[in-house]
């Protein structure tokens, strides 16, 4: 096994320690977000439509698993962007220490795939203080694929924009997505919102919270839709980075 490549995330992490927004952004906003919706919705039961089931489940329950969804989207999605911000000075220098392009795409996705694991992890610790789901570890899974899947969004916006202007779209699209189209609560809900990128990653990450089955499209739509997003960033920092090292 290469070396080099875990050696270049371990730099990677490194960095997100030396940024104090950063840290805030992986610790303390996930706990912030999920605390302070299920706090704010009344103790309430609701019937809840999930796939082709319907359940009663409580508000704080719904809150906790909806709001676990958002956070994990808005923060892995910013990490991504800083990511692909703050990582070329850190990539000049190990081009001088002889990495190829390659390693660097591979040693950065693995960067932003730990970034994503953090976050989902503190989002998932603190909404099962709320609420038991119906798989953990499916939960857990899903809640992470939804993280990799916008963190791979946010290197995207951070390869096309700056960054005041990649924040801002790295807040917007969760929140349009997630939050309004992905709403289980929600009613006429647009066919075309089932191509943004948190569709299939939030239709099954409830499965597992309030369901005993997961459907086998959903799945194979949330694991296709994030392997073809991986594709599209690595072909996009494999081109920056190959261009960046013949200047």
């Amino acid at each position: 096994m290469n070396r080099r490549i875990p050696a270049a995330v371990t730099i990677g992490v490194r960095e997100f320690r030396r940024t104090p927004v950063l840290l805030v952004l992986l610790l303390v906003l996930p706990t912030y977000f999920v605390g302070t919706f299920v706090l704010l919705v009344p103790e309430t039961a609701i019937l809840l439509t999930v796939g082709e089931t319907t359940t009663t489940v409580s508000m704080s329950a719904f809150a906790a698993a909806f709001m676990t969804a958002v956070a994990v989207a808005i923060l892995s999605g910013i990490v991504g962007l800083f990511l692909a911000l703050s990582s070329r000075a850190a990539d000049d220098r190990l081009r001088l220490a002889g990495y190829s392009s390659v390693e660097l795409v591979v040693a950065r996705i693995g960067t932003l795939a730990a970034g994503a694991a953090v976050v989902s992890v503190v989002a998932v610790s603190v909404a099962v203080q709320i609420f038991e789901p119906a798989d953990l570890w499916a939960f857990t899974a899903l809640t992470g694929l939804l993280g990799i899947t916008y963190g791979v969004v946010g290197v995207i916006v951070g390869l096309l924009f700056d960054r005041l202007a990649g924040v801002y779209v790295m807040l917007l699209v969760p929140l349009v997505d997630v939050l309004l189209f992905q709403n289980p609560l929600a009613s006429e809900i647009p066919d075309w919102t089932v191509y943004l990128p948190g569709h299939y990653a939030t239709a099954a990450l409830f499965e597992t919270a309030f369901t005993d089955s997961v459907g086998l499209e959903t799945i194979l739509g949330a694991i296709g839709y994030a392997t073809a997003l991986v594709a599209l960033s690595v072909v996009a920092f494999h081109y920056t980075t190959a261009v960046e090292s013949n200047r």
